[in-house]
């Protein structure tokens, strides 16, 4: 009659246990991000027939490091990019992010526009969804970001990396117009407490 009692009361308060846990992460805005250019969803293209551009020095009063983009995933496992860089950044420009890989470009983001910023940016995009998926195979693939002037359309700064570790295999198709793969920002993994 306990162990009943037990189960019951374990039944009971397994609603108030799920409810006391952390959101998932991985369908989070990045913070840094709405604080470097006020944004987290920006326009998508795939397969952009366009070429990112060529690495450009920082500007005076600007500084850039891409510091690291690697293959990683989300808290739902779901496979992802994840950014650490670090900038100090004017008001103005707008933010292009580009992956590029062996058959050429894998896709264009951009939105917002910068704001007073100085620190580490880290934020993650979304490779995969539910039922769709970048066409990644092997290879190397590269991830460019720059901020461009949208006045003049010039490239203030900008600076390509080799995507650290293996791009995912995947068998579901690739994402149609209007699909979330690779369209919002996330943010970065929680910390292992």
């Amino acid at each position: 009659m306990a162990l009943l009692a037990l189960a019951a009361l374990l039944v009971a308060l397994a609603p108030l246990s799920a409810s006391c846990q952390k959101p998932d992460a991985s369908n989070t805005t990045s913070p840094s991000i709405l604080a470097l250019v006020g944004v987290s969803e920006g326009n998508i293209t795939y397969a952009d027939a366009g070429s990112p551009p060529p690495d450009t020095p920082a500007p005076a009063g600007w500084q850039f490091d891409l510091g690291n983009v690697r293959f990683s995933k989300l808290e739902n496992e779901q496979r992802s990019l994840q950014i650490v860089t670090t900038v100090q950044a004017k008001p103005g420009p707008a933010l292009e992010l580009w992956m590029t890989g062996p058959g050429g470009n894998i896709f264009r983001w951009s939105g917002g526009s910068t704001r007073n910023y100085d620190g580490v940016v880290c934020f993650q995009v979304r490779l995969e969804n539910e039922t769709e998926s970048l066409p990644l195979g092997p290879g190397a693939y590269a991830f460019t970001m720059a901020f461009r002037d949208p006045a003049d359309g010039e490239v203030v700064v900008a600076k390509t990396v080799t995507i650290a570790g293996f791009a995912p295999a995947s068998r579901k198709p690739a994402p149609a117009t209007g699909s979330s793969v690779a369209r919002d920002l996330l943010g970065c993994p929680r910390a292992p407490v």
